[in-house]
């Protein structure tokens, strides 16, 4: 299995020089450009950057488990996320098996798909030639149903997607703006609290002076 494993990853061109797979997987930051590599939607690679530390290493895994793991339907536990943080032998091995069942069955869905046409209810093709009406028996029951074939509807993906990165990007720079307007916020208080030190060692430099 574990030559498998490293062959699977020989097939790769990664951001730096396969030496040692433990240490080499020890950061995260390779399995991230893995999985940009066939889920580009969900992986943000500059929230991965190489590390030294097994502390700032677990930064990454626990990064990379909460945004794309788990949305892929893997979880890693935090002993596992230790044990790679500290290059432990066979642990990596592992879990790219894990990653690798997942995109090839990815793989094979969506070269399925391809092939499919797609039932869409509700839709109405207005002319355009581009949606066929079909009836669909479900046991005892006929429906009207309207089909697309798949290129049309991959284009309808794409259209989504793209719409869909437009207000990602959109969240971003809201949510730059709410870290900016939060610092500015505690340089405020930071200065009305320096402020009313001030006055409060002028009173009393004041009462001193009087007495």
């Amino acid at each position: 299995m574990s030559e498998e494993i490293y062959k699977w990853i020989d097939g790769y061109q990664l951001s730096r020089q396969k030496k040692n797979i433990s240490r080499d997987f020890s950061d995260a930051v390779p399995l991230a450009e893995i999985l940009k590599m066939h889920f580009p939607k969900l992986v943000d690679l500059h929230n991965y950057t190489p590390k030294n530390s097994v502390s700032q290493k677990l930064i990454n895994w626990s990064t990379l488990q909460r945004k794309v793991l788990s949305k892929l339907r893997m979880n890693l536990s935090k002993g596992t996320m230790e044990e790679l943080a500290r290059a432990e032998p066979g642990a990596v091995e592992k879990v790219l098996s894990q990653v690798k069942y997942i995109i090839e069955r990815y793989q094979r869905e969506k070269e399925e798909d391809e092939e499919s046409v797609y039932v869409i209810e509700g839709i109405d093709d207005a002319g355009s030639g581009n949606v066929l009406p079909i009836k669909m028996k479900q046991g005892s029951k006929v429906s009207d149903q309207k089909i697309v074939p798949a290129d049309i509807f991959n284009d309808m993906l794409k259209s989504l997607d793209e719409k869909e990165q437009i207000v990602n990007e959109l969240r971003l720079k809201l949510d730059h703006w709410e870290k900016l307007v939060s610092i500015k916020d505690q340089r405020i208080a930071d200065l009305e609290g320096e402020i009313k030190r001030l006055t409060i060692e002028k009173r009393i430099s004041s009462n001193s002076e009087y007495f």
